[in-house]
């Protein structure tokens, strides 16, 4: 089912905030939680007791629980030269701890306090439509997670007990990293989703209360790239401040800005929505030019039309190509029980589907790395990864 993925927004707006509380997953029982629980346990809501907040460890070479627990060669920054740190991070697949490289009080050797966000999920997709296999095929979130719907597995949650409940899971993490002689003191708060773009003004809440409290947060907020109409709508109807992107920058906040398709039919069968590629543009430009900083994963693209893709953009904003990281696909436990319930709708042997995406999305990630390595040494005089992404501006051209 092909779903409007703008009316779903608005839908979801009903449901998704309340008062001055949100709509989040409680990870208990999920697929989710048990895929990424294995490094730090889920954290609790420490006034309600509910474990609504995870961790994702992005650089695992340099964790020194992560590297022993998926077999890794581990790296001690304490141990190495600021320059080997940065290298061994931005040619590992998830250079996000780099992001921060720029940022107020940030340290290589302290690295690992911008390695493991501590992330809240919104509890509901415009790209879902509520049903046990709706939204992005290769989505790690569990259907029920993402349904916006108000009901067991979801809670509401406002902004103070977000401050106080990751002030208390970074001095339980603490603990754990003092095992192994680390001082880990994690900075990043993540929000996640679902789509939180349609809670912007609760998030915008979080950052005047963490500004206010002089606190050494800095934050991620992922967006599917399909809500900048919607925010101009929802400004001009006074649901959201005006300039709401803008006031947003004054806070230290990235943007996960997700690429979910490079041309139409890629980014429709992705997403089993009606997003448009220029909805893409147009709020990443958005987000751009209101003085965000952006990040850019692009999942499952088509490496047949990656390029042009790529100089299209290019011509668009300054420096895009050079900011694109391609998401290697992985099939977590949500992702193999929406491809399972597919294939018994459809009658064939669910393990034959999950093999036919798999080897097409590992098809397609190989190809695309291949492509944008082609096109920024052609371009750019420079390989893929080679650059640090922070040290990369975005601009977008007149």
């Amino acid at each position: 089912m092909v779903i409007d993925s703008i009316k779903r927004a608005y839908d979801l707006r009903q449901t998704l905030k309340k008062d001055d509380k949100i709509l989040v997953v409680d990870f208990s029982g999920t697929l989710q939680g048990k895929d990424t629980s294995k490094v730090i346990e889920l954290m609790p809501n420490i006034n309600t007791n509910e474990f609504i907040f995870r961790t994702k460890i992005n650089t695992k070479p340099i964790d020194p629980i992560a590297a022993e627990i998926y077999r890794k060669e581990y790296f001690d920054v304490s141990q190495n030269r600021e320059k080997d740190i940065e290298e061994i991070i931005k040619k590992d697949e998830f250079d996000f701890p780099l992001w921060f490289k720029h940022e107020k009080n940030f340290n290589m050797r302290q690295v690992l306090d911008y390695n493991s966000p501590f992330i809240i999920q919104v509890a509901g997709c415009n790209f879902h439509d509520g049903s046990s296999t709706g939204g992005c095929w290769y989505c790690f979130v569990d259907d029920k997670s993402n349904n916006g719907i108000i009901e067991g597995g979801k809670t509401f949650l406002s902004v103070k007990d977000t401050i106080e409940s990751m002030l208390y899971a970074r001095k339980k993490i603490n603990e754990q990293y003092k095992k192994y002689n680390k001082d880990v003191n994690i900075k990043v708060i993540r929000t996640s989703g679902g789509e939180p773009t349609i809670v912007l003004d609760w998030i915008l809440d979080l950052w005047n209360n963490i500004s206010r409290q002089n606190l050494d947060f800095v934050g991620q907020i992922d967006t599917n790239l399909s809500t900048g109409a919607i925010i101009d709508d929802f400004e001009k109807k006074g649901i959201f401040e005006k300039n709401i992107l803008e006031k947003l920058a004054e806070h230290p906040v990235k943007i996960l800005a997700a690429i979910k398709g490079v041309d139409w039919k890629n980014l429709q069968n992705n997403v089993q929505s009606s997003a448009t590629i220029e909805e893409q543009k147009y709020s990443l430009i958005k987000i751009i030019k209101a003085g965000l900083d952006a990040y850019i994963p692009a999942y499952n693209p088509n490496p047949n039309t990656l390029e042009n893709y790529l100089a299209e953009m290019d011509k668009i904003i300054e420096n895009f190509s050079l900011r694109v990281h391609i998401g290697p696909l992985k099939v977590y436990g949500p992702t193999i029980q929406r491809i399972t319930l597919e294939a018994r709708n459809k009658g064939i042997n669910p393990e034959d589907l999950i093999e036919k995406y798999k080897s097409e999305w590992n098809s397609n990630y190989k190809k695309s790395c291949e492509v944008i390595d082609s096109y920024l040494r052609k371009n750019y005089n420079i390989g893929y990864k080679e650059t640090t992404r922070s040290d990369v501006k975005l601009k977008v051209r007149s």
